[in-house]
This record gives C-alpha cells, structure tokens and sequence, in this order.
C-alpha cells in the first residue's frame, strides 16, 4: 500500500488532493482523516510540571533502591529475555 501525508483544508466537504499526487492517487483509495485536538495540547510548561511530579513520584518510590550491584542487576534482566 502506498502512503502519502499532506495537509489541507475542507471545504464544503470537499478534500483536495495536491496537484503532485493526484496521478498516482486515481482510482479507489482508502482515506483516514486526522484533525488536531486543541484541547488535548498540554502547554510547555505544564508538560514541564506534570514530568516534574512524576519524576518526583518515582524517587519516592525509590524502585531501584534494592539494587546493589547495577551490572549484575542488568546482567540477570538480559538474561531473562534468553
């Protein structure tokens, strides 16, 4: 299948296909039509402060704290996927 991403805008319910892909885009294509969310856009600096309080979390958590010996820690995890 080939894929071919561009943006445009609608109109009427009208989608136009740039003129450099409208040769190789005749016939019976499958369309699959993304609109940005805006809403789901999270601003830089509360992307900032939401990773802040996760990273805080997971120090808290402390889930390597039981690890002595990191290469033999990694060593025993590849081991696993063998």
């Amino acid at each position: 299948m080939l894929a071919v991403e561009f943006e445009t805008h609608v109109e009427n319910g009208m989608v136009k296909i740039p003129a450099k892909y409208r040769e190789m885009m005749e016939g019976n294509l499958k369309i699959i039509l993304l609109k940005p969310d805006k809403k789901a856009r999270v601003p830089g600096k509360q992307k900032t402060a939401q990773l802040k309080k996760l990273l805080k979390q997971i120090r808290e958590k402390n889930i390597f704290g039981a690890i002595t010996n990191p290469i033999e820690w990694q060593r025993e995890i590849r081991d696993e996927w063998t």
